[in-house]
C-alpha cells in the first residue's frame, strides 16, 4: 500500500481526492486543470497529497469489488496506533470508491504533473492502456516506454521505445505533442499511432490531422509534413528525411489485435518490433539481411510460424534454439547461443 505522505491532515488528503475526481470527469469545466495547477504550486505538500491519492486510486482501479472493500478496510487497522489518524485515508480512499464506482476509470498515475516526468512501461507481450488526466488515452504496445509532463502550456509525451496509440482530446490553449527520437508529432484534434524502432520512426493517422516535424528547423523543405487520416509518415535515419505515404486503419492500428503490419520495411525493423511479442528474442547473424524488404502479416500469438516460413520468402536459415532464435543467410552456419 502507499505510504501516507508527510503532514497528511484530513481537508489535504479530502481536497487531494476531490481533484482526482474532478479532473477525471469528462464534463469537467476547461479550466480545471489550470486550477489544479494553481492548487499544487500553493504548497508542496499539495502534489505529495495528490501522488498518494492517484496511487491508491491505480491501485482501487483495478480491483474487483470484494477486493476494493478489503482495501478500504485496511486503512484503519494499518494506522490504529495513532488514533483518529487513519480517518483522512479513509475518507479519501472512500472519495476514490465513490468516483470509480460511477465510472471514472484510471489505468495509470495521473500523468505529467506540475513535477518531473511520469514514465510508463509495458512489458514484453504486453499492450497498456493508460487515461490521462485530460482524458486523453494511450494505448502502449509491448516492450514500449514513454515519460508525461503536462504544464500550463503544452502536453509533452516523450516516446522513448515502442509503439503507443494515442487518442487526443484536443485543447488549442494546450497543445498535445509526442517526441521520438529527433521528430515531434503534434495533435491537430487527432488519433494517431507513433512506432520508434531505434532512430526510424513511423507515424499513422487514423482520425484528424498531425503535424510532423523532423530534425532543425520545422520551415526547412522536407522537414516538415502535415497527415490526415489515412497517412503515414516515415522518418528515414539515413536520409535524415521524412516522407509521406498511406495506410489503414487496420495497418497503423492491427497490433492491438494481436496483428504486426508492415509494407515494405526492413527486415531489421520487423525483427525488432516482433522482439517486443516474441518469448524468445529473434536475432540476425550478419548485416546482409537487415536490409531486405519485407510486406506482410505477423501476428504476435504465431511468431514462431512465422518464423519457420521465412525461409520461403527469404535466403535464410533459422535455428530456433531454447533461449533465442537466429537468422542466418543461406551459406553461413548460424552462430550457437
Amino acid at each position: 500500500m502507499a505510504h501516507t505522505p508527510p503532514h497528511a491532515d484530513e481537508q489535504l488528503l479530502l481536497a487531494a481526492a476531490d481533484w482526482w475526481t474532478r479532473l477525471r470527469d469528462p464534463h469537467g469545466a476547461e479550466a480545471t486543470m489550470d486550477q489544479w495547477l494553481d492548487w499544487t504550486a500553493q504548497d508542496e505538500r499539495h502534489l505529495a497529497a495528490f501522488e498518494y491519492v492517484s496511487a491508491l486510486g491505480e491501485r482501487l482501479g483495478t480491483l474487483d469489488a470484494a477486493a476494493r472493500r478489503r482495501l478500504l478496510d485496511e486503512f484503519a487497522p494499518a494506522v490504529a496506533p495513532r488514533g483518529p489518524s487513519w480517518l483522512p485515508l479513509a475518507a479519501a480512499a472512500a472519495v476514490l470508491a465513490l468516483a470509480l464506482g460511477t465510472g471514472f476509470l484510471l489505468w495509470g498515475r495521473f500523468a505529467g504533473g506540475a513535477g518531473a516526468p511520469v514514465t510508463y512501461a509495458s512489458a514484453t507481450g504486453q499492450n497498456r492502456d493508460i487515461v490521462l488526466a485530460d482524458g486523453s488515452q494511450v494505448t502502449l504496445g509491448g516492450a514500449s516506454r514513454l515519460s508525461v509532463r503536462y504544464s500550463r502550456g503544452e502536453r509533452r509525451v516523450a516516446l522513448e521505445a515502442g509503439e503507443a496509440y494515442f487518442q487526443v482530446v484536443h485543447d488549442a490553449r494546450r497543445p498535445f505533442e509526442v517526441a521520438a527520437g529527433d521528430i515531434t508529432v503534434r495533435d491537430i484534434g487527432t488519433a494517431f499511432d507513433v512506432r520508434r524502432t531505434g532512430d526510424a520512426v513511423a507515424v499513422a493517422v487514423t482520425r484528424g490531422q498531425v503535424r510532423v516535424a523532423g530534425p532543425g528547423e520545422a520551415a526547412t523543405p522536407g522537414r516538415t509534413l502535415d497527415a490526415a487520416a489515412g497517412q503515414r509518415v516515415a522518418r528515414d535515419p539515413a536520409a535524415r528525411m521524412l516522407s509521406l505515404g498511406t495506410a489503414t486503419p487496420e495497418q497503423a492500428i492491427g497490433w492491438r489485435s494481436d496483428r504486426l503490419e508492415f509494407v515494405d520495411e526492413p527486415l531489421a525493423v520487423v525483427i525488432a518490433n516482433v522482439n517486443r511479442y516474441s518469448r524468445r528474442p529473434v536475432r540476425m547473424d550478419g548485416d546482409d539481411l537487415g536490409g531486405l524488404s519485407f510486406t506482410g502479416t505477423v501476428r504476435t500469438d504465431e511468431i514462431d510460424g512465422w518464423l519457420r516460413a521465412l525461409p520461403q520468402v527469404f535466403p535464410l536459415q533459422v535455428r530456433m534454439g531454447e533461449h533465442a532464435v537466429t537468422l542466418s543467410a543461406n551459406g553461413q552456419a548460424p552462430q550457437q547461443r
